[in-house]
């Protein structure tokens, strides 16, 4: 019966496949090909020759013949072990063994057969082409050996930084940083437009690049691509697709344990250092990492299955949160008058865990077709999150956990999915071959991003935040509560076709096509509905000089981004010369739904003269639509030519055009009345209490206003406006290389990278120009300057009068980053026991403002105007090795890494990292200027002028492997930061505050893990 609907459904599904292809097709980007001639010996093409791939990966073999030109093709394969067999009646059989495909890599596997006298059947083995003649793509490809076998922190994103010429905002020292999503910075390009996908499920937070979790033992191959034409990249910045592991006709099991603990490690905090402000950093405690995983048939050669649980805890001690005992008192008191074992010993210790769960099922209905079921449930739980020197204690800290659907006011209704159960993510595919020259693959993903991150208890929202301008210290409690649901709905299709010798050569097609709903949801609500804030002067203490109550508005944001994406690509060889053409197209249209805001709490209370705080009202918004459609077109090319003709010597080239990717609700939020809004009014604190109180507050004093117009705070339409013309961000790509396969399976490649980005948007406030500033000189007072603090004269700008509150979104005239590259990258592939890869970059992203119609302000221009573009690293801090606020820029970067087998199947590996510090921006800071402007850091250097210590460090591991029975167990053994380098990664960079120069974060020490793998 089974058999009879299979073959019932055969017509309907060839149709479908059909309709798909003719309307184009999208989402193969991370698939694989085999593609190669057969030719007889004296070098003659041989059509009708019978090629058939097998492999684990396959599940069922796939067969084609060789065209008149005697190739063959075989598109959208998966990472895994293939064989290649080329069979012709009167001829010999060859077989090509052992092909190792990882993902987004077109092998080029050729035959020459002999007539049958001659030879019965030749067989070749290790036959892994390392140049791609068919790909300018660039990047690299991590497979699940190098995964298992390279020391790592077993996190996905603290593997990606060993991409070449990728620099990360954070480092990942055995674990202090799991579950954290590592922003990467590549190529000019910053972290909001890298893309991230799971088996091909989109899981991008465009604006916050929230981290999503993937248990680290379920992948099987992560792909890196940088840049390089490919047609499937819409943006410029980092594409990364994870792929995950699946069943087969075998069982296989897998079960684990790693545990590193702080009795392991040791100590790289010197006296020196603590005098400097790193005091205790944030020491790892200990992580343990443990799961299992089973995969196999349901029904052999029809239907398998896959699942796999994973737990990871990190237990990190807390900066400045000590204990509440009579031990640690005099600890707490005074640290610096105690060891730094028994500091250590007195920090209470925050509690990180990071669940995953996962499986995948496929099905044969019938032959040539491969459906797919794949789910993921993924959190990260912490419990102090955001501890550093700027939130010092408990109460100024926050916990982050998933969110269920009843924790919003609003209803995402049918996009949002959740069952109760962490962040879920769901995948629906359906890969059908039409023929042996026609594939096609369609999809549908689900992704949820389904978190809230809350002051540490419930009292706490009820406590107004207390901050210190000069420091930047908090205070009293956390500044907000939030949920935040981001939702993903997308449906992929995909299909390529091979059309050999047509027009003097082969073409390989491949089209696409995307339907993608992106969600952000942000439900944000204030502590204590104000913030005292303080200016307090050095040698005054903290919180002793009172400056301004900032008032906020709670509110909700539901914005949305509708996007649908069409390309098509014509992969063109003749001969040793190949043409990639392509071009995509790109359709973008956000809007912000409607919602209801609340009165804020002290409206309708008397302020301090007597009239009522009237500043944010109830308002009821509907539905805000900038009404502006961005229609991208954007051409790919793609040049290369096989020198010598055995694909050993190639020379590449590329030209390309991206577009950025909205984030949801980009252009429509600044018409939405009811978004953030932010007020700075003048406070005097009458009672002392440090406490903003409604009746202290001087409405007509107005130091700074965001978000909406205090003159009109109820009007129902926002005073912005968005230009009907404004148009994405664009970046051009240039690439030149050449690649080379060496004796050994060693790789080489080298590449010329040159990008300019333009068409930036940004805010131009209406009726105002930089010829609206006037120059301030300014020399901090000696008293606000600590000893070595450069507190020098600076230059800074004030409006002439009352900044306006209303903007205009549109492109940033006379503005641009151009950004030169070398990259430099040797690959030795597995074989004869050892591995290598290794890399060096150089980089420069020059800024430029080429008129003054580039900016407003002019503060810092001197500064930026020419010298290094450097975005600023990840939010957050305490880590110990996180980057807060850090400015994100190597002009060069080296990696290294490598495994090799000693006598008696002992495995040693090891990995190494070493790049330019990145920029150490000093500034002096102005707390206050006059006309609403608001506060900011004056620049004492061009940016990447001063820099921190250069970095470096370098892990180990030591691992054998043991057949018991059916199983193998794996013990190992790893050290990170072998040599316990404790290269400083921050300071605070205000110079004329108590804080001044102070190290806020230093790389984790040297530690050890401990582990096991048993795999049956």
């Amino acid at each position: 019966m089974l058999f009879r609907r299979a073959t019932m459904m055969r017509p309907l599904v060839s149709g479908l496949a059909l309709f798909l292809a003719l309307g184009g097709v999208a989402g193969a980007q991370n698939t694989s090909q085999v593609f190669g001639k057969v030719t007889d010996v004296s070098g003659g093409v041989m059509p009708g020759v019978t090629v058939t791939l097998s492999g684990p990966a396959l599940l069922e073999p796939r067969v084609a013949l060789t065209s008149v030109t005697g190739t063959y093709e075989f598109p959208g394969l998966g990472i895994g072990m293939y064989m290649v067999r080329f069979e012709l009646a009167g001829f010999g059989t060859q077989v090509r063994e052992g092909l190792q495909l990882q993902g987004g890599f077109n092998a080029q596997v050729n035959a020459e057969l002999q007539v049958a006298s001659l030879e019965e059947k030749v067989v070749v083995t290790g036959v892994n082409p390392i140049v791609d003649i068919r790909s300018t793509t660039q990047g690299t490809r991590f497979n699940v050996e190098e995964l298992q076998a390279i020391p790592s922190a077993r996190d996905v994103f603290q593997v990606l930084t060993q991409t070449p010429g990728i620099a990360g905002d954070r480092q990942n020292v055995g674990g202090t940083h799991n579950g954290q999503q590592t922003g990467m910075f590549s190529r000019g390009a910053g972290n909001g437009q890298a893309r991230w996908f799971v088996d091909g499920v989109d899981r991008n937070d465009i604006a916050n690049g929230r981290p999503f979790v993937v248990d680290f033992n379920s992948v099987e191959e992560v792909q890196v691509s940088t840049g390089g034409a490919d047609v499937t990249m819409q943006t410029p910045g980092v594409f990364v697709n994870v792929v995950t592991r699946s069943g087969s006709d075998a069982f296989r099991g897998a079960t684990w344990l790693f545990r590193t603990d702080r009795a392991l490690g040791s100590n790289n905090v010197t006296d020196d250092l603590r005098l400097q402000g790193a005091n205790s950093g944030n020491p790892l405690v200990y992580t343990n990492d443990y799961g299992g995983q089973l995969g196999g048939p349901i029904k052999r050669g029809r239907a398998w299955f896959w699942g796999t649980y994973g737990m990871q805890n990190v237990r990190l001690g807390v900066l400045n949160y000590y204990k509440p005992t009579a031990d640690c008192a005099p600890v707490q008191a005074s640290p610096l008058a105690h060891s730094f074992a028994n500091v250590i010993d007195c920090l209470n210790v925050n509690k990180q865990d990071v669940p995953a769960l996962g499986s995948k099922f496929n099905l044969r209905p019938f032959a040539g077709n491969l459906v797919t079921v794949a789910n993921s449930f993924g959190q990260r739980v912490e419990t102090i999150r955001g501890a550093d020197d700027l939130h010092p204690t408990f109460d100024t800290t926050n916990k982050m956990t998933f969110v269920k659907k009843s924790d919003s006011t609003y209803d995402l209704g049918l996009r949002y999915w959740n069952t109760g159960i962490w962040d879920p993510s769901w995948k629906f595919g359906d890969q059908h071959t039409v023929s042996d020259r026609w594939l096609v693959d369609v999809s549908f993903g689900h992704h949820c991003w389904c978190d809230s991150i809350v002051p540490q208890t419930e009292e706490l929202r009820l406590v107004q935040p207390m901050l210190d301008l000069t420091t930047g210290t908090w205070g009293r409690s956390w500044s907000d509560s939030s949920i935040m649901l981001v939702t993903n709905n997308t449906v992929d299709a995909a299909t390529s076709y091979f059309l050999p010798g047509r027009w003097g050569g082969d073409h390989s097609f491949k089209a696409g096509y995307k339907n993608g709903h992106f969600g952000e949801v942000y439900d944000r609500t204030y502590s204590g509905h104000a913030q005292a804030v303080f200016n307090s002067p050095r040698p005054l203490p903290l919180f002793s000089t009172p400056f301004t109550a900032r008032v906020i508005r709670d509110f909700i944001t539901p914005a949305f981004l509708d996007q649908n994406s069409a390309y098509l690509q014509d992969t063109y060889s003749r001969k040793r010369f190949t043409a990639i053409i392509g071009v995509r197209w790109d359709r973008q249209v956000d809007h912000v739904a409607a919602v209801s805001v609340p009165a804020h709490a002290f409206q309708g209370q008397r302020t301090i003269d007597g009239t009522p705080f009237n500043l944010f009202p109830a308002i009821e918004v509907p539905t805000v639509r900038a009404g502006v459609v961005w229609n991208t077109v954007a051409p790919r090319l793609g040049l290369t030519y096989d020198l010598t003709g055995d694909a050993t010597n190639v020379i590449k080239g590329s030209y390309a055009v991206y577009f950025d990717q909205r984030s949801a609700g980009q252009l429509s939020k600044a018409l939405n009345p009811a978004g953030s809004a932010r007020i700075d009014l003048g406070w005097s604190d009458l009672n002392g209490d440090n406490v903003v109180q409604v009746n202290e507050i001087n409405q007509s004093l107005i130091r700074s206003v965001t978000g909406f117009d205090p003159a009109n705070p109820a009007r129902l339409v926002s005073a912005n406006t968005v230009d009907s013309e404004v148009t994405a961000p664009r970046t051009n790509e240039i690439v030149v290389g050449f690649g080379k396969e060496m004796a050994g399976g060693f790789g080489f490649n080298a590449s010329y990278v040159w990008r300019k980005y333009d068409n930036f948007i940004w805010q131009d406030t209406v009726g105002l120009s930089s010829a609206d500033y006037s120059a301030v000189p300014f020399t901090p007072p000696a008293s606000a300057c600590p000893s070595g603090a450069r507190c020098e004269t600076v230059t800074y700008y004030v409006p002439n009068a009352t900044l306006p509150s209303a903007y205009v979104v549109t492109n940033q005239p006379d503005f641009r980053h151009v950004y030169n590259g070398l990259e430099l990258v040797i690959r030795k592939r597995s074989s004869r026991g050892w591995m290598l890869n290794g890399s060096y970059s150089y980089n420069t992203t020059i800024e430029s403002y080429d008129s003054a119609a580039a900016y407003e302000d002019p503060t810092n221009i001197v500064r930026r105007n020419g010298f290094q573009y450097a975005p600023a690293g990840g939010i957050g801090g305490g880590g110990g090795s996180n980057l807060a606020g850090i400015p994100i820029n190597a002009k060069w970067i080296a990696k290294l890494s490598g495994s090799y087998r000693l006598p008696y199947d002992v495995n040693v590996a090891a990995t190494g990292d070493l790049r330019q510090g990145y920029p150490f921006a000093q500034a002096v800071n102005i707390p206050s200027r006059p006309n609403r402007a608001p506060a900011i850091a004056v620049l004492l250097d061009p940016v990447g002028s001063k820099r921190f210590p250069n970095f470096a460090t370098m892990d180990f591991r030591l691992d054998r492997a043991f057949n018991v029975g059916g199983m193998k167990l794996l013990p190992s053994f790893d050290m990170f930061n072998l040599f316990n380098a404790n290269t400083v990664m921050g300071r605070r960079t205000n110079q004329n505050a108590a804080n001044a120069n102070q190290v806020f974060g230093i790389l984790a020490p040297r530690i050890a893990r401990i582990g096991m793998m048993v795999n049956f």
